[in-house]
């Protein structure tokens, strides 16, 4: 009898334990964070491709692939927007949302921004200038 309860209970155990391991109030915020938007994703018109991933305990992305038009852009202002960090510091605000700051190359300046993950492979972003001059691009998952 000794025995089956002590066998019971490591069952138990075992069975429990990766519950446990996954709470999210051990996790912390940057665990939700990674498990929604860390990857690759790419802009609706396939000119640039950026990797997210943490930053510390917040998001940020970086250019990995640009096409031979944006590079030349940005080159025209002495910058390789391979490398570049676009999407920086962003901290969780809500629900499937963001808020952090985007670096705008064309325009060689930062403003705030908006991440709102409207499905899985979807993301929404948002930049902001003076609280009114504000543009936003879709970024599809690649990976």
């Amino acid at each position: 009898m000794k025995l089956t309860v002590s066998r019971l209970l490591a069952a138990a155990a075992l069975t429990l334990a990766p519950v446990a391991l996954a709470t999210p109030a051990e996790a912390g915020p940057a665990r939700a964070i990674v498990s929604s938007w860390t990857g690759v994703w790419r802009n609706t018109n396939n000119t640039v491709h950026i990797k997210a991933a943490p930053c510390g305990a917040n998001m940020c992305a970086t250019v990995i692939w640009a096409d031979d038009k944006t590079k030349a852009s940005v080159a025209a202002r002495d910058h390789n927007i391979i490398g570049m960090q676009l999407l920086r510091d962003f901290r969780e605000s809500g629900p499937s949302e963001w808020k952090g700051t985007v670096y705008v190359p064309d325009r060689d300046m930062t403003i705030s921004g908006t991440i709102t993950m409207l499905d899985r492979n979807t993301l929404k972003a948002e930049g902001c200038f003076l609280g009114m001059f504000c543009q936003t691009r879709h970024w599809q998952r690649i990976s």
